[in-house]
């Protein structure tokens, strides 16, 4: 684990140049850490949100049209369960197909995205209970003392993520060098998350999730 300072500290080691200042460094780390949530999937960085329809505000789930809203601190989602299905995720002309067919309105079966928000169908009635599981962003750093996520799990990932800004920032032709540590620390952090979960999901199991380019646009 590593403290906000202890990063910054650790950037002007690895960069090694006297122009390399501490506001440089924390410069760097938030270009760092922007980098490394676009591709690291960790199991501390899932969210898991409790819908009671009727009850969660609408800010969060519309009741009246079944959308649940994306949230500011989103970056992908994992999957949409209730006490006894996981949600299947279709195209929305699958899903619209599905509306007429299953009826506006019972226990949900089917989501898609539309515009910034996910529609459920068939649309749940008051008192129905589902849960939204997603990556979210790791909390920023402030304060000397702060701490997040990926100074917790992977400083050292971290501080090379930083390296490579201080690079491009200095033109300095180490940055191949940093990219390669880079792309290993990355693929460990990575496997060792995945073998987590691997250890204690049936191997059998289809994934719970799929990918989608256009997620948010």
């Amino acid at each position: 684990m590593a403290t906000y300072a202890a990063l910054q500290q650790d950037v002007i080691d690895l960069v090694n140049r006297s122009d390399c200042t501490t506001t440089l460094a924390q410069q760097f780390l938030q270009q760092a850490q922007r980098k490394i949530m676009r591709t690291l999937r960790l199991p501390a960085l899932e969210q898991r949100q409790q819908i009671v329809v009727g009850t969660t505000t609408n800010f969060i789930y519309d009741s009246t049209s079944g959308i649940y809203f994306i949230p500011s601190d989103f970056i992908q989602l994992v999957y949409i369960y209730d006490d006894d299905n996981m949600l299947e995720r279709v195209p929305l002309r699958d899903f619209l197909a599905k509306e007429a067919r299953f009826g506006i309105t019972g226990k949900p079966r089917f989501y898609t995205r539309i515009q910034n928000g996910f529609q459920l169908t068939p649309k749940p009635q008051s008192g129905h209970v589902f849960n939204v599981i997603y990556y979210m962003d790791d909390q920023a750093l402030v304060n000397s003392t702060d701490t997040n996520v990926l100074s917790t799990v992977c400083p050292d990932l971290f501080a090379y993520a930083a390296a490579l800004y201080a690079c491009d920032y200095f033109n300095d032709k180490r940055k191949a060098v940093f990219e390669d540590m880079f792309n290993k620390l990355h693929i460990e952090v990575q496997a060792l998350a995945d073998a987590s979960d691997e250890a204690t999901v049936d191997a059998a199991v289809q994934p719970s999730f799929q990918y989608e380019n256009d997620l948010l646009n």
